[in-house]
């Protein structure tokens, strides 16, 4: 018998299905989701549709927080007043695949896929971001940094009866900054092969905090924390000079063909990375 497909309309009934489900499996863009059932990387009896839930597919601000619904496509999220002040994602969005898949993917999806090399994702990490999960148990906030299991690509805390319904994003205040760069081997429609995000907040030219990302080193994404204590009170040249010259030991880059050459380039793409986030900084204070 084949898998069992379903497209609720409404949030009680999803959540219902899941609950009764002995192996359901979300089905929000479907970009991955479709072609990893295809290839038999993941498998689901009960496949369940939150495309028509409504109440997932806003972006709105409150409380000093920016939340981006569900289902929110990545095509919808670049065309956001809200969402454009974050320069970082707003690169990192451009970044993603083709506009034809920005249609259909969303960011949502994107952080449940859990690939060690998701741009979306990779950025909302540095962004400081948590995620809204709900089952019929209650729902629960849960960081990003927490979010993923860092010692396998493709796996998180989720339960199989959970939907994540949001994703909230600190809003921007004044001082701060934010940047992303990527390194792949064509310019689009390609797996990277480095990348970071970085957040800065600084006063007087100096940095007060910092959240950094490394994506495409491990089998999950990385947090960059050795290298936010050290740039904390640096300018942008000192941060810049540091991030260039340190190599982010907690990268601790998983043995591959490419090994060498992310040790050669991950320094100076986090400097530049660094050097972005100022620079929207700069801008904003225009």
């Amino acid at each position: 018998m084949g898998a069992l497909f379903f497209r609720p309309e409404t949030e009680e009934e999803a959540l219902k299905l899941l609950s009764s489900s002995e192996n359901p499996l979300i089905i929000n863009g479907g970009t991955d989701a479709v072609l990893f059932l295809k290839e038999g990387k993941i498998k689901g009896d009960t496949l369940i549709s939150i495309a028509s839930i409504k109440e997932y597919g806003n972006i709105k601000e409150k409380d000093g927080w920016v939340e981006i619904g569900g289902t929110v496509t990545v095509d919808k999220m670049m065309s956001s007043p809200l969402l454009s002040e974050f320069s970082g994602l707003t690169e990192a969005m451009d970044h993603m695949a083709s506009p034809a898949i920005r249609r259909m993917a969303t960011a949502a999806g994107n952080i449940c896929t859990a690939a060690p090399a998701a741009d979306v994702a990779a950025m909302l990490y540095a962004l400081g971001s948590s995620v809204k999960l709900k089952s019929i148990r209650g729902e629960r906030i849960v960081p990003l940094s927490s979010f993923y299991n860092t010692k396998r690509s493709y796996s998180t805390v989720m339960e199989k009866d959970e939907i994540l319904t949001s994703i909230l994003i600190p809003s921007l205040q004044k001082g701060e900054g934010t940047g992303y760069t990527r390194l792949s081997r064509r310019k689009s429609q390609d797996i990277a092969k480095v990348m970071v995000g970085v957040r800065l907040k600084t006063e007087k030219g100096l940095i007060t905090s910092a959240s950094i990302s490394l994506g495409a080193v491990n089998a999950q994404l990385v947090h960059g924390t050795e290298t936010e204590k050290a740039i904390i009170g640096m300018n942008e040249k000192e941060a810049y000079d540091y991030a260039f010259t340190h190599f982010p030991e907690e990268a601790q880059l998983h043995e591959s063909y490419y090994t060498e050459y992310k040790k050669a380039v991950l320094p100076s793409t986090l400097a530049e990375t660094i050097k972005k986030a100022f620079l929207s900084i700069k801008e904003e204070e225009r």
